[in-house]
């Protein structure tokens, strides 16, 4: 009663192999596949962080221009909210931010604030201690001043 057609002893080999063989390339395709998905997931991320860092500088350029201006026509006061702007710009980078601070600190100063312009010459120093032999002279006038 045995058919010739349905093997006794299972799976023919040669099947068993071409079964193996498919299956490896199937599981070598999704990886791929997903190995590309989360790579083109990350590059635009990338690409997005140098427009919005672009953006950023573009930004603190123009409001650094405009206090400048400001200053050279003697509005000090409104010079004093760009720069206060571009210290407010969380994604500008340290040295941007410290030269904002002490720009403001240096106005306050100008105002006769010392009190105002020591917090801005400090945040200054913190921003970027490199700076910070630059700014002692103002800050030990401001501090002789208010004793």
């Amino acid at each position: 009663m045995s058919d010739s057609k349905i093997p006794e002893d299972g799976v023919n080999g040669k099947l068993k192999v071409v079964v193996y063989i498919l299956t490896g390339i199937t599981l070598f395709a999704f990886v791929a596949f997903f190995t590309k998905l989360i790579t083109k997931k990350s590059i635009p991320t990338q690409q997005e962080n140098s427009v919005k860092d672009t953006h950023v500088d573009t930004r603190a350029t123009e409001l650094e221009k405009a206090g400048e201006r400001l200053q050279q026509v003697g509005l000090n006061e409104q010079a004093l909210d760009q720069y206060i702007q571009i210290w407010a710009l969380r994604e500008s980078n340290a040295p941007d931010r410290a030269k904002a601070a002490a720009t403001t600190g240096r106005i306050y100063l100008k105002l006769g604030n010392c009190k105002e312009a020591l917090v801005w010459l400090f945040r200054s120093e913190a921003a970027n201690p490199d700076k910070a032999t630059e700014l002692q002279p103002l800050i030990d006038a401001c501090i002789a001043k208010e004793k």
